[in-house]
């Protein structure tokens, strides 16, 4: 009785071990993912760096399906910090695409200075995924800059004073001028034919203005003028910090000013700024500006 228990059991074990050998290969779960890489290269950034908030990377994006699941790819997200910048859908077997980022974008979340990552994702049709990512520094770009928002200027005989200094952030009336001349870069004024106008300390026809007594000063800063495309909206998004363009401007004065225009100069000290203008009023040579310089 014992012997043909124990045979039973046996054919029982090889016939389950036969059983589950036959399984077909087909049955099998083959878990493959899509691949993801950044392109190399000296054009490409790839790996970890450090950047300025006015600076720009190319990123190239290199993705296929896995060859044995052969799943097309179907999406592809880009991210800078929590900054989705492409969130693109397709079929595909394969991926390739270039992207340059611009730090200097204010439109994007991503220009605050500090630490953040660059994740890039593909997935394929069955939501099987791969990323690359790598770290990012930033750093703050461009010079530091002061912000005068509360600025009047008017005649020789106005209270607010018609001489500007920019390192002093202050404005001057004729005597107090006259004394701190190697401050003056500018110089406020509405003539016949100048109308609304800035004027530097050398300028010729502000020399002819007897009341502002230029005449017997000994230092007058060559201040210089150009006009810009820049609108208020603009102005009144100069942060802290702030790249100025090249400056080109030779002018001694610029005139003929209006309600939102703003001018660029540069003092005879090498600093570089804008001046806005807030409010030219009808009544009285008065003008509320803004004046933007770097420290």
């Amino acid at each position: 009785m014992r012997k043909i228990n124990l045979l039973l059991l046996l054919s029982l074990l090889i016939g389950a071990t036969v059983l589950s050998g036959c399984k077909k290969d087909d049955d099998e779960p083959i878990v493959g993912f899509p691949s993801i890489d950044f392109k190399g290269g000296e054009t490409y950034t790839f790996e970890d760096v450090t950047v300025t908030t006015n600076d720009q990377i190319l990123v190239g994006i290199l993705a296929a399906m896995h060859p044995e699941t052969q799943k097309p790819l179907t999406q592809f997200t880009l991210k800078v910090g929590t900054a989705n910048l492409v969130d693109s859908t397709f079929s595909a077997n394969t991926f390739d695409a270039d992207y340059t980022i611009n730090f200097a974008d204010y439109t994007i979340n991503f220009t605050e200075v500090g630490n953040t990552t660059l994740t890039a994702r593909i997935t394929d049709e069955d939501g099987r995924s791969d990323e690359v990512s790598f770290n990012i520094i930033i750093e703050e770009g461009g010079v530091k800059v002061m912000k005068n928002d509360d600025v009047f200027m008017g005649s020789f005989n106005d209270p607010a004073g018609s001489f500007y200094s920019t390192t002093e952030e202050a404005v001057y009336r004729v005597p107090e001028a006259k004394e701190n001349q190697e401050k003056i870069d500018f110089i406020f004024f509405r003539g016949v034919t100048n109308i609304n106008a800035f004027a530097a300390p050398d300028d010729e026809d502000v020399n002819t203005i007897s009341d502002f007594e230029l005449n017997d000063w000994t230092t007058k800063n060559q201040t210089r003028f150009q006009s810009t495309t820049l609108t208020a909206a603009d102005f009144d998004a100069i942060g802290e910090f702030y790249i100025f363009p090249e400056f080109t401007g030779e002018l001694t004065r610029i005139n003929e000013l209006s309600n939102g225009d703003v001018v660029y100069f540069k003092t005879e000290a090498g600093k570089h700024g804008y001046i806005k203008i807030v409010d030219l009023y009808n009544r009285g040579d008065v003008a509320q500006v803004e004046v933007i310089v770097e420290e």
